[in-house]
């Protein structure tokens, strides 16, 4: 009995202690937080650094570098403040490739390793036989090193998830990219065996052309205006018809980045395209920005980070100023530490992280934007 009465009284003075936390009882920025809110808090605050961690970076002219590193630091004052044991966290500026090699392979615990251009000249003796303690980061363009483990965003297999978990049909859908990397990213990353995507579902678009024009070109609902206007000329009356869109697609997937996703859906309703199922890959919706509107991607649906979904408080003051990536830079430092000390089934800011094989995979939410509320679940 007395012994029960201990581990309640322990449990109490443990649930007391934590609630009375200011990190966490300021990590809402909503008084009424979400089962996804609530599952980051659950998990983050869980975390604890179980190795020594030595950040190997190069300084550059973007923020990418700079704001990983943040968040790195981030996740570290985070279970600073919660009071937890903890290990040393040590960051290493590399200066050209003197010495490199011996003080990655000399430092203790894992070693997170911020790949540069200027590491491409290093020799593959040095980055051969790396152990799982060392940890690769590529946040520009992905490098294949054999037998490394490595993670990089560009790389991350989004769109088979997004198309497996929705049973897309494959003869009826086309993937829109203002980046050509995408689709080649997609083709080598895709595995079907028995089906074979065709080049037609591929469409580039420009960011800084008139949306509405691309779209209707797309469609080709300007041929069928073309026609409209032919016929109306021949007969000399008005038609009144709505120009024929292709009936071969159904489903639209966009690969956009959060300042061009809102004007997707307006060009498609401009061009009366109500029917076609409109599906986002993560970075299309900033929910810190307050020039973004549910409205914007009503009726849509896909994939987001929970950072970018849900406003919480990491302690840092200047977070909501960043640009989507940014926030997305700082939210991989921050996930990344956690990961490391944690392993498999982490969830955090970009979402659930596991192994396969060398490279670390991440999984976002679903989202879906329907009558001016977004819902979100675990993908």
């Amino acid at each position: 009995m007395k012994t029960s009465i201990s581990v309640i009284i322990l449990l109490i003075l443990t649930c007391c202690a934590s609630t009375s936390n200011s990190r966490l009882t300021n990590f809402y920025f909503d008084e009424s937080p979400n089962k996804i809110s609530k599952s980051l808090l659950k998990s983050i605050s869980a975390s604890f650094q179980r190795y020594d961690l030595t950040i190997f970076y190069s300084k550059d002219d973007s923020k990418r570098t700079e704001k990983f590193l943040e968040g790195v630091k981030g996740a570290y004052f985070f279970q600073k403040s919660l009071g937890k044991e903890r290990k040393s966290i040590n960051f290493s500026e590399i200066i050209g490739n003197k010495n490199f090699c011996n003080k990655m392979k000399s430092s203790v615990g894992k070693k997170i390793i911020v790949y540069s251009k200027n590491l491409d000249s290093i020799s593959k003796k040095c980055l051969s036989g790396l152990n799982s303690d060392y940890y690769f980061v590529f946040l520009d363009d992905y490098r294949y090193l054999p037998e490394v483990i490595s993670i990089n965003l560009n790389n991350q297999n989004y769109l088979s998830q997004l198309i497996s978990n929705e049973g897309f049909n494959l003869d009826n859908f086309i993937y829109i990219s203002k980046d050509i990397l995408e689709f080649e990213r997609f083709n080598k990353n895709f595995l079907s065996n028995d089906k074979k995507i065709s080049e037609d579902s591929f469409v580039l678009i420009n960011s800084f052309k008139n949306f509405e024009n691309q779209i209707a070109s797309i469609f080709e609902l300007s041929l069928s205006q073309k026609r409209k206007k032919d016929l109306q000329k021949e007969i000399g009356n008005e038609i009144k018809i709505t120009p024929r869109a292709r009936k071969d697609i159904s489903k639209v997937v966009v690969s956009s980045s959060s300042s061009i996703a809102n004007r997707i859906v307006p060009a498609f309703k401009y061009n009366l395209l109500f029917d076609i199922e409109i599906y986002n890959l993560p970075n299309h919706f900033d929910a810190w920005n307050p020039n973004f509107s549910l409205d914007d991607l009503n009726g849509t649906f896909g994939l987001e980070y929970p950072i970018l979904l849900n406003k919480i408080n990491l302690g840092s003051s200047n977070f909501e100023t960043y640009s989507s990536e940014e926030k997305i830079n700082y939210a991989l430092g921050f996930d990344l530490v956690n990961f490391i000390n944690n392993g498999n089934d982490y969830f955090g800011l970009l979402g659930e992280f596991f192994f396969q094989a060398n490279n670390i995979e991440i999984r976002p939410l679903q989202v879906s934007f329907k009558n001016g509320e977004m819902n979100q679940k675990l993908n």
